[in-house]
């Protein structure tokens, strides 16, 4: 035996209603299983509810109204308020208080109004172009700025204040900090555009090296697949329709956009791939799988274990003529979930990879949840060990629909 046994955790896999008639089953077993069986299959199309959530989610416009984003804007609100009294201002010592408390207070009210404005309007806005959507807020902040600043002008003269002290003509200054505000909302609104366009490219690219990936595994473990089933038709059918049925579900997994799903789920998809995997490595392959009750409560990106699974079969199990043990264990914590994958080292001539696949999981968990996310693999005592882990609960969710 060339690995340990752990004792594992027993983990449920959904069942799947058995076909009436064997022979009309055998037959119609792959036809239904690649189209869907009688599980959903994912629709090519969504309704306009469905389309509006998914823009909503993904869209580049900062939501102002959030808790984490009151600071900011009162941040902001003061940034403004010392560069609109720093470019008027001839004196700057002894510093004007008055000067900034009324500046400060422009500057808030403007804010305040404009970003309680666009969040009402954001879920519209999620459809528009960059270039609408960047005119509109400097639309909304300029209009806001010209109607605040004449209310707050009668205000002070109906409350017998001073005005600014470096200001002669009120509405003179008021085209000033037009100015002035619309090239710094300019210039605020062309690096939120820039930033969501590198934010695209991004995911574009990682798409297309996930995709890449898919591709590369699906044609073996194809060929592999189809081949055990059509040797298992005449002298096993019952284990020929569970292998179509496996198949089936994983590649209907691979052919979905990808997206979070729950942990339970994704470690369903690998038991379904470790089972025919063992039809064709029989006793050689042996998983322990240590998996908690709660493995449904937490979130991970569709494929990200399967892969490194078909790694350690791939370059532990199959390079070997005896049993070995895989260890499949996941600990799921208050703010941390982690995941440990080992396999036994073959003996003798190992195979080489181009480690795409751990690349293309480190980068697309480091996109989910951002440098908290690690993946780490290195040789121990005979094994190899792939430890994940990522925050539990943290960055933006992404389900879609299936």
């Amino acid at each position: 035996m060339c690995g340990h046994y752990i004792s594992a955790c027993p983990f449920p896999t959904p069942a799947i209603p058995a076909m009436a008639a064997r022979r009309e089953g055998r037959r119609g077993c792959l036809a239904d299983g690649l189209a869907g069986g009688h599980t959903a299959v994912m629709p090519l199309t969504h309704d306009n509810n469905d389309k509006a959530q998914a823009a909503h989610g993904d869209f580049w416009l900062p939501d102002f109204c959030s808790r984490s984003s009151h600071r900011r804007i009162a941040g902001l609100a003061v940034l403004i308020s010392l560069l609109l009294l720093v470019a008027q201002s001839p004196e700057l010592w002894p510093f004007p208080v008055w000067d900034f408390l009324l500046l400060l207070g422009l500057s808030g009210a403007v804010m305040a109004v404009s970003f309680f404005l666009i969040c009402r309007w954001r879920r519209r806005m999620a459809g528009w172009s960059h270039l609408a959507v960047a005119a509109s807020v400097i639309t909304i902040i300029l209009v806001n700025l010209v109607w605040l600043s004449l209310a707050g002008i009668a205000l002070l003269d109906q409350l017998g204040l001073p005005m600014l002290s470096f200001v002669s003509n009120e509405y003179s200054a008021i085209f000033r900090h037009l100015l002035i505000s619309g090239l710094f909302a300019g210039l605020f609104m062309r690096y939120l555009t820039l930033q969501a366009q590198l934010r695209e490219r991004e995911k574009a690219a990682l798409q297309a090296r996930l995709e890449a990936l898919q591709a590369r595994i699906q044609p073996h473990f194809l060929f592999n697949s189809m081949n055990i089933i059509a040797s298992l038709i005449a002298i096993d059918p019952d284990k020929a329709e569970q292998a179509v049925e496996d198949l089936a579900t994983l590649f209907r997994a691979s052919l979905r956009d990808s997206a979070d799903v729950g942990l339970d789920e994704e470690l369903a998809l690998c038991r379904r791939y470790a089972n025919i995997e063992e039809l064709r490595l029989g006793d050689r392959l042996h998983i322990d799988w240590q998996v908690p009750e709660n493995a449904g409560s937490v979130r991970i990106p569709l494929l990200t274990l399967q892969p490194l699974l078909e790694n350690a079969i791939r370059h532990g199990v199959e390079l070997s003529a005896v049993r070995c043990d895989i260890m499949l264990a996941v600990h799921i914590s208050d703010d941390l979930v982690s995941v440990l994958l080992s396999n036994p080292l073959p003996a003798g001539e190992r195979r080489t990879g181009n480690q795409m696949s751990m690349r293309n999981v480190a980068e697309r968990l480091r996109a989910r949840f951002g440098p908290q996310a690690k993946l780490q693999a290195a040789e121990e005592n005979g094994y190899y060990v792939t430890r994940l882990s990522y925050p539990r609960g943290s960055g933006r969710m992404e389900r879609k629909p299936h």
